[in-house]
């Protein structure tokens, strides 16, 4: 078994007709509309909001609230799928003979988000895009725990997801729902995200890890477990 701890200073999630903490804290993360409102994302330029799919909508939406007036803050940006609907869009256009938007193809690749929210926030921090499967946000914490150290004590980690489109909708083993996390990860901070990880060869849990995740954050259960196709993944928060 590995294990590591993150400090955690503080965090924001999203999902349709859900953003506060305090509305995470109200009710299980599974109980939301999946048809409900987009993600606010009222700081990003109207010309270039309107051109943002769902994921890096919800993505800019808790990284937004999750820094605040914080600037230079080094970035993590994990999407299992990332804007797959743009991609399959262009994939239909090129069968169809058409041209490719350069335009819709820089919106479509999973750095798109945080190049973004780069120009929006106009903040020039470092940031880094991840794409692990079922397990991305797990690769994406190990990520920023990588890369904590007194020399960059602060991290912002972002994850967002949606359902893929009916097309791979076979491929995908688990129920899909839309909704993004933000965890600002501070070495300052007392408050420690103890996470621990294992092979395994159990079934998968039938849902998205964010959601597990979710549901120690917002103080529905003080720890839980989550199984993916390769790994069991174990969360708790507590005081250092």
């Amino acid at each position: 078994m590995d294990s590591f701890s993150l400090p955690l200073a503080t965090w924001e999630a999203w999902a349709p007709g859900r953003s506060t903490r305090q509305e995470w804290r109200a009710s299980p993360p599974e109980a939301f509309d999946p048809a409900g409102p987009a993600a606010d994302i009222a700081f990003v330029d109207p010309m270039l909001r309107r051109r943002l799919g769902p994921v890096a909508r919800a993505a800019l939406n808790v990284a937004h609230r999750c820094l605040g007036d914080r600037t230079g803050v080094p970035m993590v940006f994990a999407s299992r799928h990332g804007e797959l609907a743009r991609t399959l869009t262009m994939l239909n256009d090129l069968a169809a003979g058409e041209e490719v938007s350069p335009a819709t193809f820089s919106l479509s690749v999973h750095n798109a988000s945080a190049g973004v929210f780069s120009i929006a926030r106009q903040d020039t921090a470092p940031a880094t895009a991840i794409a692990a499967g079922d397990e991305t946000l797990g690769m994406a914490l190990i990520e920023a725990a990588a890369r904590l150290s007194a020399e960059q004590p602060q991290i912002l980690l972002v994850y967002a997801d949606a359902p893929v489109p009916e097309i791979y909708a076979h491929d995908i083993e688990s129920a899909e729902t839309p909704h993004a996390l933000a965890l600002l990860l501070d070495i300052h901070c007392s408050g420690r995200l103890h996470v621990s990880t294992q092979r395994t060869s159990s079934a998968p849990t039938n849902h998205m890890m964010g959601l597990n995740l979710l549901r120690v954050l917002a103080g529905h259960c003080p720890s839980d477990t989550w199984t993916g196709q390769r790994s069991t993944w174990h969360w708790t928060l507590a005081d250092a």
